[in-house]
């Protein structure tokens, strides 16, 4: 600190200056490093031709990675993790997950598009299976997902949660938890158990599982 009357020698003035300059290099670096969250959308493969599949990579950046996947054109329901990269000749990619490729992947960016949000007004009825205090007796299945489409599984009963994983719409032997959550729409969600999961569950909305 500077007492009343001192004069800073000026050879300290560069250094403090260096200083700071270094404190804002350390705070732009961290907000950088921050990883981007998953997307609330899904996407479907473009710029690939008919006869042709886009490669999903084991790393970001074609030299040196495996694939571990296809996903042929116009395939839809892709679920971008919130993982990006930049490969060495600049491009983004993006590490994705898909029923074909269940334990995710890396893929350019610049093959993948959004697909159109959809909503269904139509409420979880008021009498939900879920209710049962032994729903989570019983295996389920999902129901109501067209054949080219995904069941997200989130971090938390709403669509306001990050994606954490995903249900073919085939899948069967899903179990629940029993812990339940009715929103304000109406909508029932119920916490799933999976080992793949981040802690082992997630939530899915109700109204897309069916007994066994």
């Amino acid at each position: 600190m500077t007492m009343p009357g001192t004069v800073t020698p000026r050879n300290a003035r560069p250094a403090l200056a260096r200083l700071i300059a270094g404190l804002l290099t350390l705070c732009l670096l961290a907000i950088m490093a921050q990883p981007a969250q998953p997307s609330e959308v899904t996407y479907r493969v473009v710029n690939v031709a008919s006869n042709d599949v886009l490669n999903v990579r084991d790393r970001v950046g074609v030299p040196g990675s495996r694939i571990v996947g296809i996903l042929p054109p116009g395939t839809r329901g892709i679920v971008w993790t919130g993982e990006q990269g930049r490969a060495g000749d600049g491009a983004r990619w993006y590490r994705v997950i898909h029923p074909r490729i269940l334990s995710g992947g890396w893929v350019n960016a610049r093959f993948l598009a959004e697909e159109a949000v959809t909503f269904d007004a139509e409420q979880e009825p008021t009498d939900s299976i879920f209710l049962d205090h032994t729903a989570h007796e019983r295996p389920y299945r999902v129901t109501g997902v067209a054949a080219n489409d995904v069941l997200n599984i989130r971090s938390g009963p709403g669509t306001s949660h990050a994606i954490v994983g995903i249900f073919p719409p085939n899948a069967r032997d899903i179990w629940i938890s029993g812990r339940i959550r009715t929103l304000d729409s109406g909508a029932v969600w119920v916490e799933v158990r999976s080992s793949a999961l981040p802690g082992g569950v997630g939530w899915v909305n109700g109204r897309f599982l069916d007994p066994m």
